[in-house]
């Protein structure tokens, strides 16, 4: 069975995103009077929604791997700090 054979579509080719070269959007029936002009805006909105979504989650992952670093170097501090003293103790 065909479905959709009159939907109306607006398709970004240019993302200027590296992973995807092309963006497909389905306009909503109760919009497709709207004019192309306005169309095209909210289709643009929709991306530089997703590409700020898309910085904020990568800014995130890099903020929880410099504090991961972090606790690591300083457990790995600690337990040479405490060996030392086991150490000098000893001797």
């Amino acid at each position: 069975m065909v479905k959709g054979v009159n939907k109306t579509i607006i398709e970004i080719t240019n993302t200027g995103n590296k992973f995807f070269n092309r963006v497909i959007l389905f306009v909503s029936p109760e919009y497709v009077d709207k004019s192309d002009k306005k169309l095209t805006d909210e289709a643009q909105t929709i991306i530089k929604r997703l590409e700020t979504s898309e910085s904020q989650s990568l800014r995130k992952a890099v903020m929880r791997e410099r504090k991961r670093r972090k606790i690591f170097f300083f457990s790995l501090a600690g337990v040479l700090v405490i060996l030392a003293a086991v150490l000098i103790c000893i001797l």
